[in-house]
């Protein structure tokens, strides 16, 4: 089984979400069941969210007071509802959300059988918070446990393993945003691109600026995010350790027996990014005395830097060229 999980503002947006059939399966009848837990509003999922909303109120400080949790399980699995609901709650009460208000809601829109649980994280009475910000490990486990113990297809975590079960590795799986986005436009997701170009990088990078140097020949760099790192052209982006194995931050951190560094922009690369500069910052009309500074920068750089014509783009350096040309021939005929 697979859980996944997230905090949002309005119970009703959820409820309607969960109702609401897809775009591209509007004849296809979505909710197969629903049920209610420690609410008055049995059945009625608009009701149920209004009545969760109401209660959220007295506990003004929490933003997203909603706890919205998906459960899927193999395509080989067939739960019955009394299993799916066993599963759900028990989920729910490894986190401490035992007595909070919530509402089961199992979909038929899919080859496999799925539920979504709405959860207040407010307490009803108490009005304390549940549950707390990092709880993945504890659903993991609940996770494992209860499909060994019913009989389900083991799914091992990244968190959580139980005694004999293999972590999975990372980098035979695309992530949820990749995967939708394949299946959506058919296209090769990010993902997938970076890890064909950067994995022999990666294995063979020796420190921290000889691996920004093999990334930036493939158009790419870098980037902290969070207590990780991400791979990114500047506008795509794919963690680090779904590329491949050992490259997380940590990992590498270890292997290059250092903490992450960004690149070293030596002299030259200086005056590269400064030419850049120049060219985006240039007038649609530019001066002769402009033309002829670019010009000049162009040719000194374009000795010494390697493939310049694809940092400026093709397009750029066919200008300069030709403005350099001009100015040529100008000089030569005493203009």
């Amino acid at each position: 089984m697979i859980a996944a999980s997230r905090y949002a503002q309005c119970f009703q947006n959820v409820a309607r979400y969960l109702v609401r059939p897809k775009p591209d399966r509007e004849d296809v009848q979505r909710v197969a069941w629903t049920h209610a837990r420690n609410l008055m509003a049995d059945g009625d999922l608009d009701a149920a969210a209004r009545e969760m909303a109401l209660m959220a109120r007295a506990n003004s400080r929490i933003e997203r007071p909603v706890l919205h949790m998906s459960i899927s399980w193999a395509p080989e699995d067939r739960p019955n509802q009394g299993e799916m609901r066993k599963v759900a709650y028990r989920v729910l009460d490894s986190i401490g959300c035992t007595e909070h208000q919530s509402v089961l809601v199992a979909h038929a829109d899919e080859a496999y059988a799925h539920l979504h649980a709405m959860t207040s994280r407010i307490h009803p009475e108490t009005s304390r918070t549940c549950p707390n910000s990092f709880f993945y490990r504890t659903v993991q486990a609940t996770l494992r446990r209860t499909e060994r113990e019913m009989g389900f297809r083991e799914t091992p975590g990244h968190l959580f393993l139980l005694p004999g079960q293999e972590p999975p590795d990372r980098t035979e799986s695309l992530s949820k945003k990749a995967l939708k986005a394949t299946r959506r436009s058919q296209e090769i997701p990010f993902q997938l691109i970076v890890r064909q170009k950067t994995e022999h990088h990666f294995a063979h990078a020796r420190n921290w600026q000889d691996l920004h140097y093999r990334l930036e020949r493939e158009g790419l760099h870098l980037k902290p995010q969070r207590r990780g790192l991400v791979v990114t052209d500047g506008h795509e982006f794919a963690k680090c350790s779904s590329v491949a194995r050992d490259v997380s931050l940590h990992r590498l951190q270890q292997r290059f027996n250092a903490p992450f560094s960004p690149p070293e922009r030596s002299p030259l690369e200086r005056q590269v990014r400064t030419l850049e500069h120049e060219l985006r910052a240039l007038p649609s009309q530019p001066t002769a005395s402009q033309k002829r500074q670019l010009v000049r920068s162009f040719q000194r750089l374009n000795q010494a830097a390697t493939n310049l014509p694809a940092r400026l783009g093709i397009e750029a350096c066919r200008m300069i060229k030709a403005w350099a040309e001009h100015d040529r021939q100008t000089h030569e005929l005493g203009l």
